[in-house]
């Protein structure tokens, strides 16, 4: 059993830390008295192997059997001028 600190499981769970204190799903300890979290190796790797990082209320995404793919119109994009009107500025540095 190997315990590790919130930053050394933020780098092996690529996460930020402080997702790891938002996510309630990530087996965690804490002693008593202490507001420093730690975390089981051991466990974390059994958490990542159910297939768990995806978080709890995620919905899967499925791509459906028949898949059509529609192409969007063309649209004509025109050259822009952007010369015919002065940006104002307060200072006259700027003008």
């Amino acid at each position: 059993m190997k315990l590790l600190t919130l930053a050394e499981t933020a780098q092996l769970l690529r996460m930020s830390r402080s997702s790891l204190y938002q996510r309630k799903d990530i087996p965690r300890y804490r002693r008593p008295g202490s507001r420093v979290m730690l975390f089981d190796q051991d466990e974390l790797e059994a958490w990542l192997k159910q297939g768990r990082i995806g978080g709890l209320n995620e919905p899967t995404l499925e791509m459906p059997a028949t898949t059509e793919f529609h192409q969007a119109p063309e649209v004509a994009v025109g050259v822009v001028d952007i010369s015919s009107n002065p940006v104002y500025h307060r200072r006259q540095l700027y003008q």
